[in-house]
């Protein structure tokens, strides 16, 4: 129990390495979410995963014992489709599982030639081939992705509407935390971000990042927490917990004045204390910090 208690009025959630690692819940963290629940404490969980459809996580939240609703459930995919909602895409080429994909029902396929008028990543490894990457690359600088369009001598033409085709990414992590697999012992990976600066290396063009840490996510994200619960909190009374000093405590949650609490799981390694911004908290886990809380 800390001498000084953390004194906050609603919570932002990481998931992943937060509350479970892979199909694992963390200690105790089944339990915590129902002690705010009893106590009152409003949350929403914030994911940047880009795995699976917003239907397919809140499905295996359950399976793991979380009692969670689409209401209170904010992800990098979501913010993706509200963007490109904003922006007027319609053409994006998604490389993603198919499940994400399911993320994006009004976007209409492309037309026989090819054109797109965006690009969007997300973390699924078979997806991310060569072949899938140098077709991104090349929709990016307006060069041909078919033999049909080969032939138009508009170079302008061939995103449709004259706009360039523009790089939309969820977020940049480095690694994640990911569970024992039949090939690999449990331990850090390869996250989304070396993609996203491959295509922007070979492109020299920067990608619009929507999830984690960016302030416009957070932003987004305590919209949500007001809308569902009819009052207005200060953002200096929001914490926003995860294992990721830089990507779910970063930039944008200092910008907005967010209480920054930092838990020992998931990817957190002991380096993660050795920065310019420290957390304003740091616990073992997520159902001590609920308890220091409540």
């Amino acid at each position: 129990m800390s001498k000084n208690p953390v004194k906050l009025k609603a919570l932002l959630i990481d998931l992943n390495g937060t509350l479970h690692l892979g199909s694992e819940p963390t200690k105790g963290a089944v339990q915590a979410i129902e002690k705010l629940r009893k106590a009152r404490i409003p949350f929403i969980f914030c994911s940047n995963s880009t795995k699976e459809s917003s239907s397919q996580l809140l499905s295996k939240l359950g399976e793991m014992g979380f009692k969670a609703s689409q209401e209170e459930l904010m992800t990098s995919l979501s913010a993706c489709k509200q963007l490109v909602e904003e922006k007027g895409f319609r053409r994006p080429f998604l490389i993603m599982s198919e499940s994400a994909k399911s993320e994006f029902p009004s976007s209409s396929s492309p037309p026989n030639q090819g054109t797109y008028d965006s690009v969007i990543l997300g973390l699924d490894p078979p997806s991310l081939s060569y072949d899938n990457l140098n077709k991104a690359f090349r929709i990016l600088k307006s060069e041909p992705v078919s033999h049909s369009q080969s032939s138009s001598s508009d170079k302008d033409e061939k995103n449709g509407d004259g706009r360039k085709a523009v790089l939309i990414a969820p977020h940049k992590a480095s690694f994640q935390q990911s569970p024992s697999t039949s090939s690999l012992p449990a331990g850090l990976s390869l996250g989304i971000g070396p993609f996203v600066h491959l295509l922007e290396h070979a492109t020299g063009e920067r990608a619009l990042i929507v999830g984690k840490p960016t302030k416009s996510f957070f932003e987004l994200a305590i919209q949500r927490l007001q809308h569902n619960h009819g009052n207005t909190i200060e953002e200096g009374e929001i914490g926003v917990i995860g294992d990721d000093i830089q990507n779910d405590l970063g930039e944008g949650a200092r910008e907005l004045g967010l209480k920054r609490i930092l838990v020992r799981t998931g990817k957190y390694r002991t380096e993660s204390e050795q920065t310019d911004h420290p957390p304003d908290k740091v616990y073992e886990n997520f159902a001590e910090f609920v308890d220091d809380l409540i």
